[in-house]
């Protein structure tokens, strides 16, 4: 009697667990799982990650997905699926728990869903097989790579009950498959976001050049595309004393805007390294020559990417790199007496020549 308790006992439990992994897997879209209509939906649920492999990406990014009809497949019974008229594309909307997303090995994940029933519309009741395809819209966000694998999605209506089909109740089979693998994926989009970095060095050199000297530079970064939304630019100041703020103000920055002058004040084997920054931002640095008694030449170290013009370089930023100022100050010193003057080294030579004669008349005279 125990005994037949104990496995009643099983078999509920396993019955249970069954009935749970049913409605986990409806709600993964999980291959070979029922999903059965829940007051008149039918949601597939699919999965978008994102890798931050440097910088800041912003928070709440908005990805939007096309559903569109797939190929039709006669040896598998598969017809094109249509889109029905006034479904909405699906998108997803990405905000960290702690508000930032910074770089990590570990993707961000976030969950998008969509209803079957709108997006088949009239064949929502039609048995059969229907093709779409599923691809990601161009992010509008600099710095993101776009998951341009196409995701193949096969959509199977059938009875709801199969063996007492009543032809009003139908569930749904959800196949996916990522670009042309053969075998069934998981329903997940990848991104990664990654930026460059830009390090303004200064260096000083010349007899005369002034290690302790304080030389300031204006800084400006302009949008690649004006189109697309950025988020600031970071940057970490490598040296003591350093100032970053905006031009012709005050107050310090803890993030550059774009579009925005900066100044940024800088000494010998110092530097500020802005980050965050993606392919194709523009930028421009001055060094500020107008300052009282000005006798430093400006150049750049060498860099074949960068050009200096009136202590000014511009560029696009394609990578992480470093613009290194130097200044250069070479003085004549004061060393007492001037002997680069042509007049005087003649007198010394006739003096020179003058004195060797003597000496030999002298002593020709002594053998006398």
């Amino acid at each position: 009697m125990k005994l037949k308790k104990f496995f009643a006992g099983v078999l509920a439990a396993a019955m249970m667990l069954t009935v749970g992994a049913t409605s986990a897997f409806a709600a993964g879209t999980q291959p070979t799982t029922k999903i059965t209509p829940n007051e008149g939906k039918a949601m597939v649920t699919l999965t978008k990650q994102l890798t931050v492999k440097n910088g800041v990406a912003p928070s709440g990014m908005e990805f939007e997905f096309k559903i569109e009809p797939g190929t039709a497949n006669a040896a598998e019974h598969v017809v094109a699926g249509e889109v029905a008229s006034g479904f909405q594309n699906p998108t997803v909307t990405m905000t960290p728990e702690s508000g930032t997303y910074t770089a990590t090995t570990t993707p961000y994940k976030a969950e998008f869903s969509f209803d079957l029933i709108k997006l088949l519309g009239g064949n929502a009741t039609k048995l059969g097989k229907y093709a779409y395809t599923i691809t990601e819209v161009e992010p509008n966000l600099p710095g993101i790579t776009k998951d341009n694998e196409i995701l193949n999605m096969v959509v199977s209506v059938v009875n709801a009950d199969k063996d007492d089909p009543d032809g009003s109740n139908y569930a749904y089979y959800v196949a996916l498959r990522k670009g042309n693998a053969t075998e069934k994926a998981e329903g997940k989009f990848n991104n990664d976001y990654e930026t460059n970095s830009l390090t303004l060095a200064k260096k000083v050199k010349g007899n005369f050049g002034d290690l302790s000297e304080t030389f300031t530079f204006y800084v400006t970064f302009n949008k690649g595309d004006a189109t697309k939304t950025y988020t600031d630019i970071l940057f970490d100041k490598h040296g003591d004393g350093i100032t970053i703020t905006e031009k012709n103000g005050s107050a310090a920055a803890t993030a550059l805007t774009y579009g925005k002058d900066y100044a940024v004040t800088l000494k010998h084997g110092q530097d500020v390294q802005f980050t965050n920054i993606p392919n194709g931002v523009t930028y421009t640095i001055a060094e500020d020559t107008t300052k009282a008694d000005w006798q430093y030449t400006v150049s750049l170290e060498s860099n074949p990417s960068v050009a200096l013009s009136n202590a000014t370089t511009e560029g696009t930023v394609s990578e992480t790199a470093t613009v290194t100022f130097i200044n250069n100050h070479q003085g004549t010193p004061d060393m007492g007496v001037v002997l680069d003057n042509a007049p005087y080294i003649a007198m010394l030579a006739i003096v020179a020549i003058g004195g060797v004669a003597l000496m030999l008349n002298k002593r020709r005279r002594d053998e006398e």
